[in-house]
């Protein structure tokens, strides 16, 4: 396997661990609003599971639409999922970062110039 297949392989699996968390929050979402009856998603309805994932994803990636916006305790689920969002974010592209730079091999454009001596 070469490492541009890696660092592809690499970058796929993060971008689904995002996903699953980001279906994870919508999950928690749907449940806090119709069982445990914890709050709202107000603005535009909440027709399906869909809406949950719209609305979780425009929270975990911080975008702050505003046509769904959580009420009462939902609200701390929501910042928690934002704060969340952020710092793994942030993490996976270090780590991709990171495994780029191991992984593949860089070589220099232009070769420095050499000062003569004195």
């Amino acid at each position: 396997m070469t490492a541009e297949q890696r660092i592809l392989i690499i970058w796929l699996l993060t971008l689904f661990a995002h996903v699953v968390e980001v279906a994870l929050y919508a999950a928690a979402y749907a449940f806090g609003e119709r069982t445990l009856e914890i709050g709202s998603l107000d603005g535009l309805q909440i027709v399906g599971p869909l809406d949950y994932f719209y609305f979780s994803i425009v929270a975990y990636t911080s975008l702050g639409m505003g046509d769904i916006v959580p009420s009462d305790h939902l609200r701390f689920i929501t910042g928690i999922e934002t704060l969340n969002g952020l710092l793994l974010i942030a993490w996976s592209a270090s780590f991709i970062y990171i495994a780029m730079a191991k992984l593949w091999s860089w070589r220099t454009c232009v070769e420095p110039e050499r000062r003569k001596p004195k």
